[in-house]
């Protein structure tokens, strides 16, 4: 968002990890002014939180918010939800941690490594133009 110019567009709402806990950050995030038009959760779990409180409040989704979440978890597929989430690659994540703990029991002064697996976007109906 920096690298941008829009750091100043980025609010922040603390919440816990849970459903609940995406609807009632969502709700305060949706009761300000201006409104957001785009609300990008910590994980699936909270996104759907983010929906109810959407639906509660009146908003179409994705006319006039857009909501994302991280994980990719089955609930992002459900039909009916279909939400638009960053997914990360955990087989390859898995078997890369397998991988190193492996070589580390094999040798114990070998030193430690940092590996970067990529995420992608899985674009779903949740998401439109701002």
């Amino acid at each position: 968002m920096r690298r941008h110019g829009l750091a100043g567009e980025v609010v922040v709402q603390p919440g816990d990890f849970t459903e609940e806990g995406g609807y009632r950050a969502a709700r305060e995030l949706l009761r300000r002014d201006p409104r957001p038009t785009a609300i990008f959760a910590p994980n699936d779990l909270v996104a759907t939180g983010a929906l109810s409180a959407a639906v509660e409040l009146d908003l179409r989704v994705p006319a006039d918010l857009s909501v994302i979440g991280y994980d990719n978890t089955h609930l992002a597929a459900i039909r009916h939800i279909s939400l638009t989430s960053v997914d990360q690659p955990r087989r390859d994540m898995g078997r890369l941690a397998a991988e190193l703990l492996t070589a580390r029991i094999g040798d114990p002064s070998r030193g430690a490594r940092q590996n970067l697996v990529v995420p992608h976007l899985v674009v779903r109906s949740t998401t439109g133009p701002a």
